[in-house]
């Protein structure tokens, strides 16, 4: 079930339990790349995934930053009056995430769940894929080629579908915002202000962000941090896999 309020927010809230999670999607994604996990969890837990800023049915930012983006969140976390929060980002949504648990502390969050996160230092990106991703990509041809290139599992209809039109829908200065300036943008500065638990769950196999970078970009700048490791799957874990990233989440909240 959809939801909108104060019309700056579109998200996807189901099921009921504590601890709430809120989920924050990939880059060229949206609330709707979560669906399949979500199914797989709301029987326990509320779920709620937020279409950021630019994507999906959400209106872009003005300014466009990861303390834009956190402040954003953190409005939405306090219009849904929820306190016991567990946040779980995936590839941008990770280091937002990360930027997210800085700013907020132990007074909102439980801990944070980093899914193939994007580093809080540098994303590595070959500037010709740069290049690519910035010359159209509203084109499907263009889409198709990235969602195929970021997975290890060729993913069912459905899912490929969602990944594919939520591609074409991301905003064109959002688009060029994190291409250009967030994913290189460091906030590594900011994380002795983390007071919860981070967990990274990642696939040594993923081709967008690399296993060492994983492990000397993300692990190595959060040594308090829980690694879990996959393989044989892609950058898109919770299309690609997500009966098995259902698995590990609940079992980080339950423990």
């Amino acid at each position: 079930m959809s939801s909108k309020f104060s019309n700056r927010y579109s998200f996807i809230d189901q099921g009921s339990g504590q601890p709430t999670l809120v989920f924050l999607h990939y880059f060229s994604g949206a609330a709707a790349s979560w669906q399949w996990v979500i199914e797989l969890l709301k029987e326990n837990f509320r779920c709620i995934a937020l279409n950021l800023p630019g994507f999906g049915e959400a209106p872009a930012l003005d300014d466009p930053s990861l303390n834009n983006y956190s402040t954003f969140i953190t409005n939405a976390l306090t219009q849904l009056e929820l306190d016991r929060v567990v946040l779980i980002g995936h590839s941008m949504g990770g280091k937002i995430a990360l930027q997210v648990a800085a700013d907020l502390g132990p007074k909102l969050l439980e801990q944070a769940v980093l899914v193939a996160p994007s580093p809080p230092t540098q994303e590595p990106m070959p500037k010709e894929e740069r290049d690519r991703m910035l010359s159209e990509h509203h084109s499907l041809e263009v889409a198709a080629t990235t969602v195929d290139g970021a997975t290890q599992q060729p993913l069912p209809d459905p899912r490929r579908n969602i990944a594919i039109q939520t591609h074409i829908q991301a905003e064109d200065r959002t688009w060029r915002w994190w291409l250009q300036d967030g994913m290189n943008y460091p906030i590594n500065d900011r994380l002795d202000n983390i007071q919860v638990p981070v967990s990274v769950i990642a696939s040594i196999d993923d081709p967008v962000i690399p296993r060492n970078t994983i492990e000397n970009e993300v692990i190595a700048l959060l040594p308090a941090a829980k690694l879990i490791k996959l393989s044989g799957i892609g950058h898109l874990i919770p299309l690609e896999a997500p009966e098995s990233l259902a698995q590990h989440i609940r079992q980080l909240v339950t423990d």
